[in-house]
């Protein structure tokens, strides 16, 4: 009917709504309270905004958007007080290679996230996925003045953002560019790089991978 009832979750008192929202227009969520669609979409973004400012002290380093809505997800499901003792945060902290966050993330690797169940699973997986996708907008300590559609720095592992890197990068976009003007070439590359599952270790799943 499009309305959603108050709730307890196993083991607490207090009453949630919607995606686990302890509010709703402006005040907690009471017994028998009832919300709609929007009413809890709009609560969900109120939350996360809440939320983001709680990780913010545990993170050192710069992020893109796909790598905070990829935290931020992984983070509200473990919990604050789990996420700052977790293992993931303290690998992005340090700039693991890509290698090294795979294996951490990958509910097929990372054989503890497969005792969730599918739910789990897909959501390790899609934050997984997030986390590695290309953005325009790339993190740097030193200013980048990229000349192409998609920047380059979405590939190297060992990209920590300092001046020299980002010297190294231009370089060889200034060459690409004059290689090939239209950017065909690099889109079709980016296209194939990727291509799911862009080696994360997770097999297509039958009616739900195209």
């Amino acid at each position: 009917m499009g309305r959603f009832a108050s709730y307890k979750e196993y083991g607490e008192n207090i009453w949630r709504i919607g995606y686990g929202s302890k509010k709703i227009n402006n005040h907690w969520v009471g017994y028998q309270e009832f919300a709609t669609r929007q009413q809890i979409e709009t609560q969900l973004v109120e939350d996360l905004k809440e939320f983001s400012k709680e990780l913010e002290p545990y993170i050192y380093v710069p992020l893109n958007k796909n790598r905070k809505a990829a935290i931020l997800s992984f983070a509200h499901n473990l919990g604050v007080a789990g996420f700052k003792e977790s293992r993931l945060l303290a690998l992005i902290n340090r700039h693991a290679s890509r290698n090294e966050i795979i294996r951490e993330w990958s509910p097929y690797i990372n054989k503890m996230w497969l005792s969730g169940g599918d739910i789990i699973v897909n959501r390790r997986r899609t934050e997984l996925d997030t986390y590695l996708a290309a953005d325009k907008e790339i993190p740097t300590f030193t200013a980048h003045n990229c000349k192409l559609k998609t920047c380059l720095l979405n590939l190297p592992e060992t990209y920590t953002g300092v001046a020299n890197q980002i010297k190294a990068i231009e370089y060889l976009e200034g060459k690409i560019l004059s290689w090939d003007p239209s950017g065909h070439a690099l889109k079709h590359f980016f296209r194939l790089w990727n291509e799911k599952p862009s080696g994360l270790g997770s097999p297509p799943r039958p009616g739900i991978d195209i």
